[in-house]
């Protein structure tokens, strides 16, 4: 009892000598941090009326101001249930999304019980830390129940991809505290305030780590004030790096001029009546921007979109240009990028689709081509070339969607044609295919008693007789178990 009253009489003296001077506890960041634990269910894009089964996972999450829980948007995507847990409480509460963003991998979660607040901390943001600096991870990895708190270094400040929804890079920090899976969506500390999220790791190396930034998370959170979210824009054009001196010349740059070379402004796009293919891109908001693409930033360089994922959708930017040898002050409001096939992976959405006579039609998307493993390698090469050329080849660009043949489920009404899969159409009893509810409307057209649809790259159509389609459609639905022929929304 006597060692027990030693340890105990020196830490009440320093807390009532701290309360005695008004200085404030020291911030419990394990009691600010949590456990998520989702339940999630995913669609089958080569099925698509088909549901794949029940997955659950483990990540982390940090509680912010007005009794919201910040965590990554690919800890609680596609999400059929959510509970939370805290260190210190036995108990699991039930959670729902307030807002997700999946370009940028973040979620905002409540907890309507008011029990759960109870003994929590608020955790606040803080800057971006300075590299070498040490940071904090807080988190609930696989391998145990109890909250893990590892110590790094901040390495490495860069713009990189964000895997979550792919084919998007924004501000990320690497670093050597260990981040492995059920981190993610925990909160990365430094002076005892959020200076990241943790959200991926390195697949190749050993003690690689990255977390999404504060400008990221202030981004997000400031989009949402108005209730919804809207996401980061664009610049509007695709642009190369002038690092070769004669190119400058030849473009009329001076020795003290440096820029990056407009080679394409894309079509809808914020940019599209400002800038012109040739322009130079000198500055962005008064921002020189290096012949390397980049800007400066803290003790080095960064990539120039960094300034534009500072900014939220139909703010303006002013650029400085050089065209034809002027030089122009360019102002204009920015905009999301105008796709027409979705390059992202996608959650929270049912895969479209069309069944008339057993021929499946859906959407091109990178969901369905990553129903072939190693997609990108494996999956059919025109499809492929729609993808990833659409833009830059200007193919068809009156169609607002490339409209696919999925395959044809066989049928006695489809006989010859279940061999057919994986082709792009064109037209369905001469109206063009445009989107996918311009296949409903044509097959309300018939051809003298037959549907003829035309495939881009072949002359010969495929034929479906319209009397037997109905009776068809009601084999198909039966024997495929197929609860709808068509899903346009």
């Amino acid at each position: 009892m006597r060692s027990i009253r030693i340890i105990l009489v020196p830490a009440l003296l320093i807390g009532l000598f701290a309360a005695a001077n008004g200085n404030k506890p020291a911030l419990d960041v394990s009691r600010g941090t949590v456990k998520i634990i989702r339940t999630a269910i995913r669609p089958d894009y080569n099925l698509p009326w088909k549901m794949k089964d029940p997955e659950t996972a483990v990540g982390s999450g940090a509680i912010l101001h007005d009794k919201m829980i910040l965590t990554n948007a690919h800890v609680v995507s596609d999400a059929t249930y959510i509970l939370v847990k805290k260190e210190i409480d036995p108990e699991m509460y039930e959670a729902e999304i307030l807002f997700i963003a999946h370009d940028c991998d973040l979620a905002l979660l409540r907890v309507n019980d008011r029990r759960f607040y109870e003994n929590t901390e608020t955790l606040e943001l803080g800057g971006v830390p300075e590299l070498r600096s040490k940071v904090t991870t807080y988190g609930y990895p696989v391998g145990g129940s109890r909250i893990s708190i590892t110590e790094g270094v901040t390495s490495r400040i860069e713009i990189g991809e964000y895997s979550h929804m792919g084919s998007v890079s924004f501000l990320m920090i690497q670093t050597d505290a260990a981040i492995n899976p059920g981190n993610s969506g925990g909160p990365v500390m430094q002076n005892n305030r959020i200076v990241g999220v943790a959200f991926q790791a390195s697949a190749n190396s050993d003690n690689i780590g990255y977390m999404i930034p504060a400008p990221i998370i202030r981004h997000f959170l400031q989009d949402i004030r108005d209730g919804r979210y809207d996401g980061f824009p664009m610049l509007g054009v695709f642009t190369d790096p002038l690092e070769n001196i004669s190119y400058r010349r030849y473009l009329g740059m001076k020795d003290d001029q440096s820029g990056v070379l407009v080679t394409m402004v894309i079509p809808g796009g914020g940019a599209e009546k400002s800038l012109r293919a040739g322009d130079v891109i000198m500055s962005i908001d008064s921002v020189p921007v290096a012949n390397d693409s980049t800007i400066r930033f803290m003790q080095g360089r960064i990539f120039y979109s960094y300034l534009i994922d500072l900014k939220q959708i139909n703010e303006p930017v002013t650029l400085t240009v050089l065209r034809k040898g002027r030089v122009l002050k360019i102002t204009y409001p920015l905009k999301s990028y105008p796709y027409r096939i979705s390059w992202f992976n996608e959650y929270e959405k049912l895969p479209r689709y069309c069944i008339v006579g057993g021929i499946i039609f859906q959407p091109l998307s990178k969901e369905y081509l990553k129903t072939w493993n190693k997609w990108w390698h494996t999956a059919d090469r025109r499809l492929l070339y729609y993808y990833a050329c659409h833009i830059s080849d200007n193919l068809y660009p009156e169609r607002k969607e490339f409209i696919l043949i999925n395959r044809v489920l066989p049928d006695r009404a489809n006989t010859y044609l279940s061999e057919v899969h994986d082709r792009v159409v064109d037209s369905i009893n001469n109206v063009k295919i445009t989107t996918l509810n311009d296949v409903a409307e044509a097959v309300r057209k018939p051809v003298n008693g037959y549907h003829v649809i035309r495939v881009d790259g072949t002359s010969c159509p495929l034929i479906l007789k319209v009397s037997e389609i109905e009776e068809a459609d009601r084999r198909i639905k039966e024997k495929y178990d197929i609860p709808s022929l068509m899903r346009l929304r």
